[in-house]
């Protein structure tokens, strides 16, 4: 047992476990930024090869099969960037975000990895190579799925939050 004196203690006593929760909701938030940034990146970068880049004579931006997967590409990343700024303005506002920033946390990191994929799939086989950043952003956005929680464990918090609870009984 180690005694530490009063005058080092952070918070309200027996209030550590709410405090420590709390930044995971906010680092949460952040960690959908953090993984729709690249995803940002890569779309503007595959619009544009799409541009440049011709097949039989166009630019593949003039054909279906290759605008409408970005199209929805665009879609999702931009529902997901607006989750992650309700969530934090809702911290920011004092509000109840525990709910929001579970979702983010797992969507985010999920529509970001395949936005990236997508925009690799777009390059051809030149989007595999270590030429382009593709592939690096995609281990990147991995590794981010992974810290303050799992999908499995942000899909719990989720279901507790709507359910309380009997959803998640420990």
């Amino acid at each position: 047992e180690v005694r530490i004196p009063g005058d080092y203690l952070l918070g309200a006593e027996g209030a550590g476990f709410r405090q420590v929760m709390s930044g995971f909701d906010f680092s949460r938030g952040l960690i959908g930024l953090m993984v729709l940034g690249p995803a940002r990146q890569s779309m503007e970068e595959a619009w544009q090869y799409t541009t440049e880049r011709e097949a039989f004579g166009n630019p593949i931006a003039s054909y279906q099969g290759v605008t409408q997967p970005l199209a929805e590409c665009a879609t999702y990343l931009e529902a997901a960037t607006t989750l992650c700024y309700k969530t934090l303005w809702l911290r920011d506002n004092g509000l109840p975000h525990t709910k929001e920033a579970a979702m983010v946390k797992w969507w985010a990191p999920k529509v970001a990895f395949d936005i990236i994929h997508q925009c690799l799939l777009t390059h051809g086989h030149y989007g595999y190579t270590k030429e382009l950043p593709l592939e690096q952003r995609m281990r990147d956005v991995l590794g981010l799925q992974i810290g303050d929680g799992t999908a499995q464990i942000q899909k719990m918090i989720i279901a507790r939050e709507i359910v309380g609870r009997v959803a998640l009984p420990y």
